[in-house]
C-alpha cells in the first residue's frame, strides 16, 4: 500500500502547486509530513517528467508555468486467484510498474 500513499502524495503536490499556496519548500515539506530533501526528490522527478514547476522567492510558493496541470487516476481492484487464473490463463502475475505519458502517471 505503499505506493497508494505515493500517489496520494503526488496528488496533493499537485493540488497545492496548483492552488500556488504552497509556502516555502520547509512548510511544503512539513504539510507533506515528509523531510524537505524528500520533498525535493519528489519536486525533481516531477520536473524530469516534464512538469515545468517554478518557485517564487516572492510569492514564497511552488506554482505551473504555462497553467500546466498534472491529472493522475487510478484503480485498484481486487481479483481471486481463480479470477486471476481466468484473467490470464493460470499463471500469476504482478506488475508494479509506473508509466508516465505527456506529464500524466499511468498504472
Amino acid at each position: 500500500m505503499k505506493m497508494i500513499y505515493q500517489l496520494e502524495r503526488i496528488k496533493k503536490i499537485n493540488r497545492m502547486i496548483k492552488s500556488a499556496n504552497t509556502g516555502s519548500p520547509k512548510e511544503f515539506a512539513d504539510e507533506l509530513g515528509i523531510s524537505e530533501s524528500h520533498f525535493y526528490r519528489y519536486i525533481e522527478e516531477l520536473q524530469e517528467m516534464g512538469m515545468p514547476i517554478q518557485y517564487s522567492r516572492a510569492r514564497k510558493t511552488y506554482y505551473y508555468e504555462n497553467n500546466t496541470e498534472l491529472s493522475l487516476s487510478y484503480s485498484l481492484k481486487i481479483i481471486s486467484d481463480h479470477g486471476a487464473k481466468e484473467i490470464i490463463g493460470g499463471c500469476k502475475k504482478s506488475s508494479s510498474l509506473l508509466f508516465y505519458e505527456s506529464g500524466r502517471l499511468l498504472l
